[in-house]
C-alpha cells in the first residue's frame, strides 16, 4: 500500500505547530528511533506501533533519497497485534476443564475449576503469542506535506488514527488535528474575519418538518455543539443544487474553474434519525427519481462519488461529507509513466495528491462564501423551492 501507485484513500491532518523546515538526516533519525520493532518488549496488550520505510510491509529502512519527495515525506506506519481467536480460547478452556474436571464436584468446586481452567488456558495462549503465533501486521501509508503542514494518512478507522496520534506525539512532540468540514470552516472563517458568524451558525432547514424549530437538525453532529461538520452535508446538497440549476462548471476563489459531476454512489440519511438511510449506486446517482425523492423528504448527503476536473487534472473519488475523508481516488496518469524514472513519477503523484486536496478545499470555500454571506437566506429559499420540485 502506498500513495505512489494505484488508487488512494486518505484522511488529512493539520500538523499543529508547523512542520520541520529542513528534510534532513536529523528528521530521518527521528523515524529510525521509533521504527517498528524498536521496542525491546511489548506492552501487556501485545501491540506494537512504529514507523516503516514506506515501500512494503517489511521495509524498516529510511533514507532521504527514498523518503523525501519534493517538500514531502513518504513513510508508513505499521501496527503489529497478537490476539488469540476467541473460538480457540474457548476451546483451550474446555480442554483444560476436561483434564482437571471432577464430575462429582459441587457447584463451588466447579466454579473454582472453571477459574483454574481459564487461567491455564490464558497461560497457554500467552506462551503461543510470545512465540509469535496469531500475529497480525498492518501497514498504513503517510505523506507529510511540509509546505502546507498537512499529513495525508492512508487510514480512516478511529482505532488506527488514535495510534497515529500517540506515535506522532512521541516522535515529534507535535499534535495533529483532523481536517474535517468543521476544521476547514473555522480555518476559513478566521482568515475572513467571520469567526462570530460561523460560531452562531446552526444547521439550515431545507425541508419543513411538523413541529420543527427555526433551524434544521443533524443528529450525527448534535453531540458536539461546537462542531460545524454538518456544513459538509450542506455543501454536498448545495453542490447538487448548483450543478442541477447552473451548470457543471464552478468558479473557485483562486480564479480557476472546476467541472464537477456526481458519479457511481450516493449515500443519504435522515438528519432526524427517523427515516433511515439510502445508498444509491449507478453512473449518475443524483439523476434517479429515488435520490430526488430522498432529498425532497429531508435526507442529507453523507457520502458521494465525485468526478472533478481542474487545471487539466481529472480526479474521481468518494467524499465523506463530515470528515472530508477521500476514498478510492483515481489520479491522472503521470507524464513520466513507463519511462523508468521512479522518483519523477513519485514527485508527480505527490503533487497530484496535494492538488486534489486543494481542489476539494476550494470547492468547499466557494460554498462557505455563500453560506456565511448575507445572501444565504435568499439562496436557501431557492433551494427549498427546488427541493419541492425535483
Amino acid at each position: 500500500m502506498s500513495f505512489l501507485s494505484g488508487t488512494v484513500s486518505f484522511s488529512r491532518f493539520q500538523v499543529v505547530g508547523g512542520s520541520p523546515k529542513r528534510l534532513d538526516e536529523n528528521l530521518i533519525d527521528k523515524f529510525r528511533a521509533n521504527r517498528i520493532g524498536s521496542r525491546t518488549c511489548l506492552p501487556a496488550d501485545h501491540e506494537e506501533v512504529g514507523w516503516l520505510g514506506g515501500r512494503h510491509l517489511l521495509d524498516a529502512e529510511f533514507d532521504a533519497e527514498k523518503n523525501v519527495i519534493l517538500d514531502c515525506l513518504h513513510v508508513g506506519m505499521r501496527i503489529d497485534a497478537s490476539r488469540i481467536p476467541p473460538d480457540l480460547m474457548r476451546a483451550y478452556v474446555e480442554l483444560e476443564l476436561e483434564s482437571i474436571a471432577d464430575k462429582g464436584a459441587n457447584v463451588r468446586s466447579r466454579l473454582r475449576l472453571k477459574r483454574q481452567a481459564t487461567d491455564a488456558a490464558r497461560g497457554r495462549a500467552e506462551k503461543e503469542i510470545r512465540e509469535g503465533r496469531y500475529r497480525r501486521l498492518r501497514q498504513f501509508p503517510l505523506l507529510w506535506d511540509t509546505r502546507d503542514d498537512v499529513l495525508y494518512v492512508g487510514a480512516t478507522q478511529p482505532a488506527v488514527l488514535e495510534r497515529l496520534h500517540a506515535l506522532f506525539k512521541t516522535t515529534f512532540n507535535k499534535r495533529l488535528e483532523q481536517i474535517t468540514a468543521g476544521h476547514l470552516s473555522y480555518q476559513w472563517a478566521e482568515k475572513k474575519g467571520a469567526d462570530r458568524r460561523l460560531e452562531s451558525l446552526r444547521p439550515a432547514k431545507f425541508v419543513e418538518f411538523p413541529g420543527a424549530n427555526g433551524h434544521g437538525e443533524v443528529y450525527w453532529t448534535a453531540h458536539d455543539s461546537s462542531s460545524r461538520d454538518f456544513l459538509g452535508n450542506e455543501f454536498l446538497l448545495w453542490l447538487w443544487y448548483t450543478l442541477w440549476t447552473e451548470g457543471d462548471t464552478i468558479k473557485l476563489p483562486d480564479g480557476t474553474e472546476a467541472a464537477v459531476m456526481f458519479v457511481k454512489q450516493l449515500m443519504l440519511e435522515c438528519p432526524r434519525a427517523e427515516n433511515g438511510k439510502e445508498l444509491i449506486t449507478c453512473d449518475g446517482p443524483t439523476q434517479l427519481p429515488e435520490s430526488r425523492r430522498a432529498i425532497a423528504s429531508g435526507k442529507l448527503p453523507r457520502k458521494a462519488g465525485l468526478m472533478v476536473s481542474r487545471q487539466g487534472q481529472q480526479y474521481e473519488f468518494t467524499l465523506q461529507a463530515e470528515t472530508f475523508n477521500i476514498s478510492s481516488a483515481t489520479l491522472p496518469k503521470t507524464e513520466t509513466n513507463g519511462n523508468g524514472n521512479g522518483h519523477a513519477r513519485a514527485e508527480e503523484r505527490a503533487e497530484q495528491i496535494r492538488h486534489l486536496g486543494q481542489t476539494v478545499d476550494l470547492l468547499f470555500q466557494t460554498f462557505l462564501q455563500r453560506r456565511l454571506s448575507g445572501e444565504w437566506q435568499t439562496k436557501l429559499q431557492q433551494m427549498t423551492v427546488w427541493l419541492q420540485t425535483v
